[in-house]
């Protein structure tokens, strides 16, 4: 008799041994849960463990979606369907969660979710579990029969029930997890967004000078959304004309000025001041027309720069490093970047218009002296050159009797636009007065300088200007002189260009004249002589 007891006795010591081993499983593979990539992996190797645990020959796992309500098959064996689900109802979900015990259902006993179940009819499922954790619904649970297709005893459905929390519970912890991986991805994301913006915003916030501003622009938008091409247009109201102010990569295909009446998109941007998005081999918005195409490209985005509702122009960027379209945070972060451009932008031109003359847009005398005395303590701290150019127009007065003044403004207009086009970035175009211009040329020795005027001197030569149905040629006379080679002093670097170009206009006009090189102890100063 002792040993007829002492035998079930061990047969239950093993099975109890048995489901301590799969609890234990159970528990590695759901912190392995949290450390892999690849939950669907896990998820069968739980579905597995416990189907060979109960001797069953089939089985899956269900998953509920809480942002979609969707209730699917995400794990399998052997079941006739391996792809299922069903959307449930706000009643459906409140039932489920509400449900306390039992959780494990023989499965013609279940009472929820009748047609989803009825598709695996041909499968002779066994029992269902409920997966939740608290009431919070995780899925459900769907076995098959045994393989020698006995029920179930009680002491196994408890033990069902059992592996269903502890799988609840593991898959709730990876869901956890990847959640909160999701939103610190997330929140990285913004900190780099916001880091970048800063840095952006802040470059341009204390630019004054407006050319430098929007070509800081143009370089910060770039390393933004990476790109290799775009450019920035600012609108003149006046003329109904956009000036291509700045740009990206090449420009041989853009035209300096784009008139309103021939921009779809320019003319859709002032009226809306909403961006523009195309992408390649779709549509924009509004019909692409073959200028704009020119301008902008196949897939861009164009964004209207505005302050307080005042359109002051367009920023464009096409042609992605990574040859893709631009993302949903490219557009966010360049919208909220055209927003602080807008204000950089806006008092760029209020400082502009206080130092430079309206008619021409050249510089006005008394920022050229400001600005040439600060280049002068530049170049002698650093030993550098700095060149000086005075320029006058010949015959201005005569001009002006002949055909008018307004012939005589168009005059100035032409010259100040050769001289924008000669300088660079660094270098000041000045209309010193009257009929009178000035350059200042950082960096730039007597041979380089007397370059850049004979240069000047030759566009304006050939200049042709048609007004009022007449035809206007002008000439104009320049003087040049360099520090430290003609003068010292800021006062008398001036007077050397000055001294230069009344040598120029006694010699005939219409030429360049170097100022003469300063006197030292075996050197006498030989006599100003025009250029050749």
């Amino acid at each position: 008799m002792a040993d007829e007891r002492q035998a079930p006795d061990q047969s239950f010591q093993e099975q109890v041994l048995r489901y301590e081993y799969v609890l234990k499983a159970l528990s590695d593979i759901g912190e392995e849960l949290c450390r892999v990539t690849s939950f669907e992996a896990q998820l069968k190797s739980l579905l597995h463990l416990l189907l060979g645990t109960l001797g069953v020959s089939k089985g899956g796992i269900f998953l509920f979606d809480t942002m979609t309500s969707e209730l699917s098959l995400r794990c399998s064996w052997k079941l006739s369907s391996r792809k299922a689900g069903t959307s449930l109802s706000r009643g459906e979900i409140e039932a489920l969660e509400k449900i306390a015990d039992p959780i494990t259902f023989a499965a013609a006993d279940f009472p929820f979710l009748k047609d989803l179940i009825s598709q695996f009819a041909a499968d002779d499922l066994n029992s269902i579990s409920i997966l939740k954790v608290r009431e919070k619904l995780i899925g459900l649970l769907v076995v098959g029969q045994k393989l020698k297709r006995a029920p179930f005893s009680d002491k196994e459905t408890s033990f069902l029930t059992t592996l269903s929390r502890n799988i609840s519970v593991a898959i709730n912890n990876f869901l956890l997890l990847s959640e909160l991986r999701e939103t610190n991805k997330r929140l990285d994301e913004k900190i780099q967004e916001v880091s970048i913006l800063y840095q952006a915003t802040q470059m341009i916030a204390s630019e004054l000078q407006l050319k430098t501003l929007l070509d800081m622009a143009m370089n910060a938008t770039s390393e933004i959304s990476e790109v290799t091409r775009g450019s920035i247009w600012l609108y003149d109201e006046e003329s109904e004309k956009f000036a291509l102010s700045s740009h990206l990569g090449d420009s041989a295909n853009l035209p300096e000025h784009l008139p309103l009446a021939d921009s779809k998109l320019g003319h859709h941007l002032l009226e809306h001041k909403e961006p523009l998005i195309k992408t390649t081999g779709g549509t924009s918005e509004i019909p692409v027309n073959e200028l704009d195409s020119t301008i902008f490209g196949t897939s861009f985005i164009i964004v209207p720069i505005v302050h307080q509702g005042e359109f002051l122009g367009l920023m464009h960027l096409s042609e992605k490093i990574t040859q893709g379209e631009f993302t949903e945070r490219d557009q966010r972060l360049i919208k909220v970047f055209a927003v602080q451009l807008g204000a950089a932008v806006k008092n760029a031109k209020l400082y502009e218009q206080a130092i430079t003359d309206g008619m021409t847009h050249l510089y006005l005398h008394r920022y050229f002296k400001q600005r040439l005395s600060d280049e002068f303590k530049r170049a002698v701290r650093f030993k550098r050159n700095l060149a000086l150019i005075m320029i006058d127009i010949d015959h201005f007065k005569k001009l002006n009797d002949t055909y008018g003044h307004q012939s005589g403004d168009e005059v100035l207009k032409r010259v100040a636009s050769i001289m924008r086009k000669a300088v660079r970035t660094h270098d000041l175009p000045v209309r010193y007065g009257g009929e009178e211009f000035a350059l200042v040329l950082p960096e730039t020795d007597m041979t380089g300088a007397l370059a850049v005027a004979e240069r000047i001197r030759r566009s304006i030569e050939f200049e042709i200007i048609e007004h009022n149905g007449k035809t206007i040629r002008i000439t104009a006379s320049f003087g040049v002189a360099v520090h430290p080679d003609s003068a010292i002093e800021t006062e008398a670097l001036i007077k050397a260009a000055d001294v230069a170009l009344y040598h120029s206009k006694e010699s005939g006009r219409n030429r360049v004249t170097p100022a003469a090189v300063l006197p030292t102890t075996d050197n006498p100063p030989p006599p100003a002589t025009p250029a050749d």
